[in-house]
């Protein structure tokens, strides 16, 4: 989930940002990710994987909607390419790196911890690279289909009413 979550949803280069932002001018970004009050490492058990965005009143929620689920499905039907994977895999040693390289080693102190927690191997950071690097396209598409299906989503759509503006409005006097 991890190198899917960076496919479709991280960076600039996402397969959701290039279809939301770039080709269509939907929102100027997207966000989410695994574990959203952590990180991916520092859980143990089901985590939801979530996925944001805000747009002005001339997209529909149902036209933005429909381009999210075309690249999911997409990534659910096709193998990502070989190159696809590699970035992937790049911002994944990117961040991992960033986390556990901070000043004050909370990063690297954390996932020390969580591995001791949950595995009883902190050693496992040391081995942390390598797992992803066994990582297919054949296996992207395998969790895409198993985790990433219809109806397994909520979709939560919020939407600004007279009410909201009115408490803004008298905010700012």
């Amino acid at each position: 989930m991890g190198l899917l979550d960076e496919i479709l949803l991280q960076g600039d280069d996402s397969r959701l940002s290039e279809a939301l932002v770039k080709s269509r001018g939907l929102t100027d970004s997207v966000s989410g990710g695994l574990n959203l009050i952590g990180n991916m490492y520092n859980y143990n058990g089901p985590m939801l994987w979530t996925a944001g965005l805000i747009h002005d009143p001339a997209h529909t929620s149902d036209e933005i909607m429909a381009v999210v689920n075309g690249e999911i499905e997409r990534v659910r039907r096709d193998l990502v390419t070989t190159e696809e994977l590699e970035r992937a895999h790049l911002k994944m040693r990117s961040g991992f790196y960033d986390t556990i390289g901070s000043a004050t080693r909370f990063g690297l102190v954390d996932l020390l911890a969580v591995f001791a927690l949950f595995d009883d191997d902190p050693a496992r950071i040391n081995r942390l690279e390598s797992a992803f690097n066994d990582v297919t396209p054949e296996l992207i598409r395998k969790t895409a289909q198993e985790y990433l299906r219809p109806e397994n989503r909520t979709v939560l759509t919020v939407v600004p009413g007279p009410e909201g503006a009115q408490a803004q409005e008298g905010a700012q006097e």
